[in-house]
């Protein structure tokens, strides 16, 4: 049973990481290559797009238009972003400014010569085998490759959810010690009662006597 529980403790925290790594916000030093629409076919992948009630058009046959933004990072690998509004759904960045992140990340292309370094914040995941992509949320530039802006995004969600864990940790601590314990302790002596009653009733049958 104990390794069970730890089993399941450790699937739990892998779940609960994934689950941070892909919807919390993080920033990457770029360069942009390229924007563009492109009719993408959204099939199984469709939990790492847009919800529908976003008001993205999808057509009969799971294809829709979407923004994407290339960009090479400072070591020269190639990162593409997709560039699509979240509404009110999960995960809640609110965001209804795809066309003019679109229109400032156009204005912000530039060449290997003549490079013009930008800071993307996103969350998700790139995987390229899954046709999936991080969502762009916003573009600023910064002075150079080398410039790496501090994710307050990040760090003020990560303190937040630490909080709220300390305080859940906090009541069912409380609620274990006024609670569980003395219940468990009164169901202890209530075994231990019915125990001794159930061994004098046991010795009274067999003409048992004490000493």
């Amino acid at each position: 049973m104990r390794y069970f529980l730890t089993a399941l403790g450790v699937i739990f925290g892998i779940t609960v990481f994934l689950f941070l790594d892909y919807a919390l916000p993080s920033k990457q030093t770029v360069r942009i290559t390229n924007t563009y629409n492109r009719l993408t076919e959204v099939g199984a992948n469709a939990i790492f797009f847009a919800a529908p009630d976003t008001g993205t058009v999808q057509s009969a046959s799971d294809r829709r238009d979407v923004l994407f933004i290339d960009t090479v990072r400072p070591n020269g690998k190639v990162y593409v972003y997709r560039n699509e509004d979240t509404g009110w759904v999960w995960p809640p960045y609110f965001k209804y400014t795809s066309m003019d992140l679109q229109g400032r990340a156009t204005d912000l292309r530039s060449t290997r010569e003549a490079p013009r370094w930008v800071s993307v914040t996103s969350y998700g995941w790139r995987v390229p085998w899954l046709s999936i992509y991080p969502n762009a949320i916003s573009v600023r530039p910064v002075e150079g490759p080398d410039v790496r802006p501090f994710n307050w995004g990040a760090t003020v969600s990560l303190a937040v959810i630490g909080l709220l864990l300390a305080l859940i940790l906090r009541m069912w601590n409380q609620f274990r010690e006024r609670m569980l314990e003395p219940a468990a302790r009164s169901a202890q002596q209530r075994r231990q009662v019915a125990r001794g009653r159930a061994g004098r009733w046991i010795d009274r049958l067999f003409g048992r006597k004490d000493g």
